[in-house]
């Protein structure tokens, strides 16, 4: 009796795991972008590296939530239409608004922020981690 009762169990319930675990795989390759990215934001090609965090935790229809550079996402755009997935959002601290785009290829984000009141712009790669 208590081997029918195994067997129902592992019968039931293994398709259960293995379907739940297919779909998460899934979810992250159909949104290759979601998950923790190391940046750099060396402000000259021959500066040493700069290295901040830039984490997506959620994409619903075309935007997306996380943090950069230790502050929240706000106002998030992706666009998943282009062979490349495009993205754009803003950041703020204490003063100032920062406004970010990039996209994705091979694997590697390239991006550029930008700062009106501090008059300041920079480019940036990352990669996951």
């Amino acid at each position: 009796m208590k081997r029918k009762i195994v067997f129902i169990v592992l019968f039931v319930f293994t398709p259960i795991c293995l379907i739940a675990q297919d779909n998460s795989n899934k979810s992250t390759e159909k949104n290759p972008i979601i998950g923790n990215w190391k940046i750099d934001l060396r402000p000259t090609p021959d500066s040493d590296g700069y290295y901040q965090s830039f984490v997506v935790k959620l994409i619903k229809d075309n935007t997306f939530t996380g943090t950069f550079y230790g502050s929240e996402i706000k106002k998030a755009l992706i666009n998943k239409n282009w062979a490349k997935t495009y993205f754009a959002f803003s950041t703020s601290d204490q003063s100032n608004e920062y406004y970010h785009s990039g996209y994705l290829e091979n694997d590697k984000l390239f991006g550029i922020t930008y700062c009106p009141n501090r008059e300041f712009t920079a480019p940036w790669t990352g990669v996951k981690e």
